[in-house]
């Protein structure tokens, strides 16, 4: 992953794109499988609440299936430094925001981030309400056809 601030918006997932010139190789990647990652360890420090609430998130999110030791102790680095800066007493400065959205952003927590680095997951199982809308869009297709 780039530490390179990225360049326009980010690319819409594969299902919203509208591009007429789609490759011959478009949606030819084989999607890779991994393993289960670690367990998610304690977060080690009293900290302020919404940093706890990110860190138990973080614990239940479809990215924290797949962090490895290392990941979940890089996620333990940056938000104990959050936490600095969240108990500092003081309104956090531009460039501290900055710092914790970038180390946030190496993490993968973004689906912007994820969108940029060509990676999307999915939980297992169908979602109903995508099922619900295909359906509704599949039958105004339909309807737009019959005339």
């Amino acid at each position: 992953m780039s530490t390179y601030p990225a360049t326009g918006p980010a690319p819409k997932p594969p299902s919203q794109r509208r591009r007429r010139n789609k490759p011959a190789s478009y949606g030819a990647a084989d999607p890779t499988v991994a393993g289960q990652g670690d367990v998610q360890p304690p977060l080690g420090f009293a900290a302020h609440e919404l940093v706890v609430d990110l860190w138990s998130a973080l614990g239940s999110s479809v990215e924290g299936r797949f962090y490895s030791a290392a990941d979940w102790q890089r996620a333990r680095w940056e938000l104990w430094f959050a936490n600095r800066v969240m108990t500092a007493g003081q309104v956090p400065s531009a460039n501290q925001w900055t710092s914790i959205q970038r180390g946030l952003d190496e993490l993968l927590v973004s689906p912007a981030v994820k969108r940029r680095a060509g990676i999307e997951l999915r939980r297992i199982g169908v979602d109903a309400d995508e099922v619900a809308a295909d359906k509704v869009v599949g039958e105004y297709k339909r309807s737009l056809k019959s005339v």
